[in-house]
């Protein structure tokens, strides 16, 4: 089959192994067990050579699992029920232990950091925050000499670019495992393993999903690296279920025509905004104004993604919180990856799990606003967030 990935988005996954029918969409499989009357084949299956409890494997989610690691460019997939509990199953199996260093990024999710930084206590393990996007941190890297790197291909919030190939190299220098949290541009955007990343991490929430029905996350990368999560995962019992896994593989089938939409639509959308006396500045990769515009264009592929941030000149949280109820055809809701445009009030939601110290070091403000650009007419979608500025900034 093709490597094209508009061909792998719709074709891959499609078919479980050593079966020979061919259902144009995979059904449903809801048995959480299965029998067998071979008792030699049972014993396998409890291997997980096949499908015989949903804890071991599922059909649903295997099916998942090929079609994104095909699209991501890796040799194999791991699914989970959330993209936390995927951030949590790579932290896990690397068995840090005392001592041990952890480099996350300083402006990056809330939430993650929030997570290590409560497992890294647990065991007496060390977090340092960095902006990994500035020039300087391969170099900080290899001085601190982590067990693990904890990127994000595109910052959340701030949708600063760090350069992976350079962070990969200063990880291979130093023997630390690099996990690329790609959900941002999604595997049509990057291919983090491709690029040096170990694990490529996606919340399937978001872009894969692309229609907020169904939870999930999934790990790619070597074999050898997903059968030590996959054995994890065995035991601590991460699974996804069969109705997340289908109706995600449903939205993957869709992917590249849908962000090359969504990016498309947020470049213009950027630049509406950047245009506006009310809005102070305007956080978009693929703006040349970025500071990290050069990278972007060496790392992101098909488009620059579908997200944009955008500071509301002389907000205050209040000032935030009116121009969330005055969005009209955007919607208030702290997620992002559906079709239809979503806002937030970045320093509640996205960043709400770190300390104001933090918030302020990673320059995530009280006028920060995130969008996930939806697939309406942009300048509808620019149009409405610029009037709500209009209404909410009123004195």
């Amino acid at each position: 089959m093709s490597t094209k990935r508009k061909t792998v988005a719709v074709h891959a996954g499609a078919q479980l192994t050593g079966s020979r029918s061919q259902p144009v969409v995979p059904p449903i499989h809801v048995s959480a067990v299965s029998f067998f009357d071979n008792s030699d084949e049972l014993d396998a299956a409890l291997d997980g050579k096949d499908y015989v409890y949903s804890r071991i494997a599922a059909p649903n989610a295997a099916l998942l699992e090929e079609a994104v690691a095909a699209l991501e460019g890796a040799e194999a997939c791991v699914a989970y029920a959330s993209g936390m509990a995927a951030l949590r199953a790579v932290f896990d199996v690397l068995n840090l232990k005392q001592g041990d260093v952890v480099v996350m990024p300083a402006d990056g999710y809330g939430v993650t950091r929030s997570l290590f930084k409560n497992l890294a206590a647990r065991i007496g393990a060390r977090i340092e925050a960095l902006i990994l996007s500035d020039a300087s941190a391969p170099e900080r890297i290899v001085a601190l000499r982590p067990k693990l790197v904890m990127a994000e291909s595109v910052t959340n919030p701030l949708l600063r670019v760090p350069d992976i190939r350079a962070l990969s190299r200063a990880c291979r220098e130093v023997g630390a495992a690099l996990a690329v949290d790609a959900t941002f541009p999604s595997p049509y955007g990057q291919r983090a393993c491709e690029l040096g990343a170990d694990y490529a991490i996606q919340s399937t929430t978001k872009w894969l999903n692309g229609h907020s029905d169904a939870l999930g996350g999934t790990v790619s990368g070597s074999r050898e690296k997903m059968a030590a999560l996959r054995a994890a995962r065995l035991l601590g019992g991460d699974v996804l279920g069969p109705f997340e896994a289908w109706l995600t593989l449903r939205g993957v089938r869709t992917l590249p025509v849908r962000m090359k939409a969504h990016c498309e639509h947020a470049l213009h959308v950027a630049k509406r905004l950047s245009e506006s006396p009310l809005v102070a500045r305007v956080h978009y990769p693929g703006l040349p104004e970025h500071p990290d515009h050069a990278v972007a264009e060496q790392v992101l592929e098909g488009g620059f993604g579908g997200m944009v941030a955008f500071d509301i000149k002389d907000a205050s949280r209040p000032d935030c919180f009116r121009f969330l109820e005055k969005v009209k055809l955007a919607r208030a809701a702290p997620s992002l990856g559906d079709v239809c445009t979503l806002v937030m009030h970045a320093a509640s939601a996205s960043a709400r799990r770190m300390t104001p110290e933090e918030r302020q070091a990673a320059g995530i403000g009280e006028s920060l606003i995130r969008v996930s650009v939806g697939l309406e007419d942009p300048d509808d979608i620019a149009d409405d967030l610029l009037a709500a500025v209009s209404e909410a900034m009123k004195r």
